[in-house]
This record gives C-alpha cells, sequence and structure tokens, in this order.
C-alpha cells in the first residue's frame, strides 16, 4: 500500500484543533476518542506538523516497543508509535540473534533464566517461521571452573531447565569442528531469531490491524497539565537514516513548531535511551529510571562453522558465545560502559578479545575469514545505591508507572530485558496500560500466532509493476524492465521485485537492507551498492513506481549512506581478503558513481 498520508498543518495554524485534542484526553482514567485516522506507516520530514491522537503513544522502535505495540492492538487499544531512526535500529538491530533458553543466566540470574525458558517456549510456538531451532551447548574447557558446572546444573534445576549431557564421542561427531579439549558438554534449548524479520511482520500486522507508526520522528517534549502527562510533542527529521548526525546521534532539527499528540498514556520503551527520554518529562522521571548503556561488540564470520550454539560453561564472560545465524557464524559478545549520546563502534582490543575466546572453543576460526564486526548499546539496570555495571547489571526488565508519586500520570516506562522476552515484557506494561486507561483487556500475544510477511498486507499486489503504474513509469522517464530472475543482492539472493516492493510500500533503502539482508554477504555490499541505484531509479525513488519522482541526489545521498554503513563494520576486521575488498569497493565506487559519498543532501521520503 501506498504511505499512508496524514492531514499537513502549518505551524501557525492549528490552535484551536490542538485544543480539541488536548480536551480529547484529561482523564488518566479514561482512553480518547478513538482517532479517524487510518492504520498506516509514514516516514515524518521536517516540514510535516503532526496533530492526532490515541488511547496510547510508544516512544522507540525497537523490540520492546514494537512488542508492545501489537499486545495493544490486539487488546483492542487505538495506538501510535513513533521512532526517530528506522525500525530496529539501535539494541534491537545490533544483537546476536540469540534466542535464550535461560541457561546462560541459571547460575547468576534464576529469575532471568526462568523468565527466558517460558518465553522461549511461547515464542516456539507463536513465531516459529521466525526461528532456527538449532539447540544449544554449554561446553567446559580445562581453564575453566569445574565448580561452576554444579553452580550451574542447581540454577538450571531451580529454573526449570533439564540440561542433557553429552557424551564426548557424540559431542565431536555432531559439531567436528569444536576444540578437542573439551572436558564436558551438555545440550540445551537455545535458538536463533530472525529479530528483523519478526519486527516488520509485527509492525504490518499491527498497522493493518489500525496502529499507526511514524518513523523519523522525534519526541521534543511531553504535553502536561495539573493531572500529569497527557501526550508528546514531536517533529520530523530529514535525511538518510543512517547519515552522520541522523536520529540517535543528535540529528537536525527543524524550525517548526512541533506537531502534537494527545493520548492519556505515553509509554517510553527507547531502551539504552530511556533516561535521557524520561529527562524530557523533569529530572524526578529521569532518576526513576536507572538504567546504563553498555556497549557489547560482536564479530561475524563468513561461514556457519558451528551448527548449535555454542556457550562456554563458565559465569557470563565477554567471547563466549557462537551462534550460527543463516549462512554465518556471530561471535561476540563484549561488555563496556558508554557514557555520553554516542554510539561507539568496536575496537581493536574487542575484536582480538572475541578472536582470542573464540579460537579456544573453535580452533577452526582460523581458517575462517572474519566479514564484519558491528556493536550494540544495552540498556542495563543498574542496582540500588551502588550501582553494579557491565557483567554485573541486571538483565530483568523495569516498569516504572511514574504516576504513582501523583506528579506524571499517563507517563509509563518499560526498559531492559532481552529480546527472547519482549513478549513477556509486553505483556506486563500491557497490564498496567489498560489498568491507566481504566479498560480491562487481556492480553492475547500468547496465543495468536505470528505470520511471516514480506511485504505490508495491502502491499502484496507490488510485486509486478502494475499497468498504471508502468505508465506513471515511462511518463517520468523510468525504464521498464523484465523482473524476472533479477537480483539486487547475489550474495543474500535479495530478488530485485521484492526489493522494488518494499520501496513501493514506503521502506526507506536502510529499512530494506535490514530486512532482507541487502549488501550483508561475502561482498558486503562492494557489487551491489551501485546495482542500488538503477533499482531506485526504477522505483522511482524517493517516489514510488506508482507515483515516481526519480531524484539523482536524493539516490547518490541514500546510496552513500548505505556504503557508510556497510564499510564501517569492515574497518575493524580491514585485515587479509578484507583489506582486498575496502579497496576493491572505493574502486568500483570511483569507476561507476564518482565521488558519490559526498553527492546531494538527501529528500525525504514523501
Amino acid at each position: 500500500m501506498e504511505p499512508v498520508e496524514r492531514p499537513k498543518v502549518p505551524a501557525s495554524a492549528g490552535r484551536a484543533e490542538r485544543k480539541l485534542l488536548r480536551q480529547a484526553s484529561r482523564s488518566p482514567k479514561t482512553a480518547a476518542r478513538r482517532s479517524s485516522q487510518p492504520g498506516g506507516i509514514r516516514w515524518l520530514s521536517s516540514s510535516d506538523t503532526l496533530l492526532d491522537h490515541a488511547d496510547v503513544v510508544i516512544i522507540g522502535g525497537g523490540i520492546t516497543g514494537v512488542g508492545l505495540l501489537w499486545d495493544l492492538t490486539l487488546r483492542g487499544f487505538d495506538v501510535i508509535l513513533l521512532e526517530q531512526a528506522g525500525l530496529g535500529s539501535g539494541t534491537s538491530g545490533a544483537f546476536h540473534g540469540l534466542l535464550h533458553s535461560g541457561a546462560r543466566y541459571a547460575g547468576s540470574e534464576p529469575r532471568t533464566a526462568a523468565k527466558c525458558l517460558a518465553e522461549n517456549r511461547i515464542l516456539k510456538s507463536i513465531a516459529r517461521p521466525f526461528i532456527s531451532d538449532t539447540g544449544g551447548l554449554f561446553v567446559r574447557l580445562p581453564e575453566d571452573d569445574a565448580s561452576w558446572e554444579k553452580t550451574w546444573l542447581a540454577g538450571c534445576r531451580a529454573a526449570g531447565l533439564r540440561p542433557e549431557k553429552v557424551a564426548l564421542d557424540d559431542l565431536r561427531e555432531a559439531e567436528p569442528n569444536l576444540s578437542p579439549d573439551i572436558l564436558a558438554a551438555y545440550r540445551v534449548p537455545d535458538a536463533a531469531i530472525d529479530g528483523f524479520g519478526l519486527l516488520w511482520s509485527l509492525l504490518w500486522l499491527s498497522a493493518d490491524a489500525g496502529a499507526r507508526v511514524f518513523f523519523r520522528a522525534r519526541v521534543t517534549g511531553f504535553l502536561t497539565d495539573e493531572a500529569g502527562v497527557r501526550g508528546v510533542r514531536v517533529v520530523g527529521l530529514d535525511g538518510p537514516e543512517e547519515a552522520p548526525g541522523a536520529a540517535g546521534a543528535g540529528g537536525r532539527r527543524p524550525a517548526l513548531e512541533p506537531g502534537e499528540i494527545v493520548a492519556p498514556v505515553v509509554v517510553n520503551a527507547t531502551g539504552p535511551w530511556a533516561k535521557d527520554t524520561a529527562a524530557l518529562a523533569g529530572p524526578a522521571a529521569a532518576a526513576a529510571v536507572p538504567v546504563e548503556r553498555n556497549k557489547g561488540s560482536l564479530l561475524i564470520f563468513a561461514e556457519r562453522v558451528v551448527s548449535s550454539v555454542v556457550n562456554r560453561l563458565r559465569p557470563p564472560g565477554d567471547g563466549d558465545i557462537l551462534v550460527p545465524h543463516g549462512p554465518v557464524t556471530i561471535a561476540g559478545t563484549t561488555s563496556a560502559p558508554v557514557f555520553g549520546a554516542g554510539r561507539p563502534g568496536p575496537t581493536p582490543q574487542e575484536i582480538e578479545l572475541i578472536l582470542t575466546q573464540g579460537r579456544a572453543v573453535l580452533p577452526a576460526l582460523d581458517a575462517v575469514p572474519p566479514l564484519r564486526a558491528y556493536a550494540g548499546l544495552r540498556p542495563l539496570l543498574t542496582g540500588q545505591g551502588e550501582p553494579s555495571v557491565g557483567r554485573g547489571a541486571g538483565r530483568d526488565f523495569l516498569l516504572v508507572d511514574h504516576g504513582r508519586d501523583g506528579k506524571l500520570a499517563g507517563l509509563v516506562t518499560v526498559a531492559g530485558g532481552k529480546f527472547t522476552t519482549f513478549r513477556a515484557m509486553a505483556e506486563e506494561t500491557g497490564n498496567l496500560v489498560a489498568e491507566l486507561l481504566g479498560k480491562p483487556a487481556a492480553c492475547r500475544t500468547a496465543e495468536v500466532g505470528i505470520r511471516r510477511l514480506r511485504l505490508q498486507p495491502d502491499a502484496s499486489g507490488l510485486v509486478a509493476t502494475p499497468e498504471p503504474a508502468a505508465k506513471a513509469g515511462r511518463a517520468a522517464g523510468v525504464p521498464e524492465r523484465d523482473l524476472a530472475g533479477a537480483f539486487a543482492c547475489e550474495c543474500e539472493l535479495v530478488d530485485l521485485a521484492h526489493l522494488l516492493s518494499l520501496l513501493d510500500s514506503g521502506l526507506e533503502l536502510s529499512d530494506a537492507r535490514r530486512l532482507t539482508r541487502l549488501g550483508m554477504g561475502s561482498c558486503q555490499g562492494a557489487f551491489c551498492a551501485n546495482r542500488l541505484a538503477g533499482a531506485m531509479w526504477q522505483a522511482g525513488w524517493p517516489g514510488t513506481r506508482r507515483r515516481p519522482h526519480p531524484d539523482e541526489g536524493a539516490i547518490a545521498a541514500e546510496l552513500a549512506a548505505f556504503r557508510r554503513a556497510r564499510t564501517a563494520g569492515l574497518r575493524a576486521v580491514e585485515w587479509g581478503n578484507q583489506a582486498r575488498l575496502g579497496v576493491l569497493a572505493q574502486a568500483l565506487n570511483q569507476l561507476t558513481l564518482g565521488e558519490a559519498d559526498e553527492a546531494g543532501k538527501g529528500a525525504t521520503r514523501r
């Protein structure tokens, strides 16, 4: 379907509308009048002034926010989600793809272990299309403390886990690349999960059921009255999501007056930035959110060198997980506190640490070239009094009702947790939201299956260019092309027809990249980046094939952002084959598109 268009209200007008919207939500116990706006997804720009109202506004487009969107939509509430960058562009897009069984935390955090096990079982039931049930192994090496094995087994039993001891001969037959020095091994129900696929399917299903989603939408403050929080102020952002200074790193703020969305309940689900978001409501709100930012670096290897998730049988530490994910293996992670607003990448020391720890379990890593490195920020909960940091911080989640002291009624913060426990986090948060709205509604997410969608439901007819779109494309000078058998990315087998359909349905190139693994294969975008220029021109980008208005400068800027995102992960592993690949990519860019990295400032998707 075409991106949903909302009425644009000039900043100089709309005061009456703003007053009426505020009147729609005066009591925290009363849900707002349901909006007449249809469900859908839209990317804002700085020229948009958004006025709307809903039962609930969710801030944050990671798995915590999107999981809550799905939960509340199933309960029948009118919900709006705001995300200042792209879907899964924060923590949820930079984890290792592991669906925990809880075994990792059995010896140190039994409560977290039990929650992970329960959610592991539920997700394997409702989200089967997104899960590769690889199983997991915990292995002990000679240098690992043997006494931890007993502690771990006792913790597993307390959490409801029943690890199966594996005979060493059977282990070597199943996983021949593992170290011959392993002394003990246990099998647990870990798995790999397609996070991006699950995120987009949840978002599309929610939008199809009436939810409204706005990307490139930054919350700049809260609407308040004598009773508490009554909504948010929001502005649109310009430029490619992955451009320097975009969204998470400060971005560009428009001069227009912010738009307003009125809602009796606002949920802060911004992960590592939850404290900063709460601070928009005042220091007391920020103080109630004890969350620290913690960086975890990971390394991707170009081959699937293990068939099961492999963990070290020791207290959780750095570099002790190997996850087979599709055609690659992901190794990690590290733990380092992050101060300030930046999003630092992996350091050479962290890469060397992951390699050293990985080789101890899997000597075959020396023969497998690292593909790229990346880093994500975790939202970790700090303790009361003296803060716990890094590995000592909790992996449980926090739910704060800021109205309990009577000053910020209507504001809720949910933070922490794991990707594995997102559904449970949404259920508990949804129960609180229903209570605040005074509208009891049961959670249904444990029983409703999640379909894998390749496109937004109403966009399924765009796989092949319809005749009206073909005529419009010819009128705009966009050449026709037979898409049968054409690939946008040969490494990951991303077919061109599907990519064009995603662009038609409103996705930015960064969104399509994360969803389809575009440019994530062995060439890391060196070959497909330039091919994308033709695909985007054919799509009429930043318009669509139905309403094409191809813009050479905007396409060049979007491709430059795409290449920066790809090459950022190469720099940390730029030796051997990857160094040669980097030089080849630079040469291809110069020979085909010239100095396109600095071309244009981009245009916003309409």
